[in-house]
């Protein structure tokens, strides 16, 4: 299976600091508009939480990639 085309930024540690923020955002407002019953925002909070859960795990998978192929000696 081949790997997705990521872009070279998208291993760039900021990336990652703002898609984790976006988490820990995102996971509070879940749990504020479940305690206030706003099930259709609290479902919305859940998927923008998922989609920058995902982004950030790629990014630092990517990061690990990239950090690996860097770490070979060059011919």
């Amino acid at each position: 299976m081949a790997a997705p085309f990521r872009p070279p930024w998208f291993g760039n540690r900021g990336v990652q600091l703002l898609a984790g923020a976006a988490v820990a955002f995102n996971l509070v407002a879940l749990v504020l508009r479940l305690v206030d019953g706003e099930w259709g925002e609290a479902f919305l909070s859940f998927a923008w939480t998922v989609v920058f859960g995902y982004v950030l795990l790629e990014s630092l998978r990517f990061r690990k990639q990239q950090d690996a192929g860097q770490d070979t000696p060059a011919d």
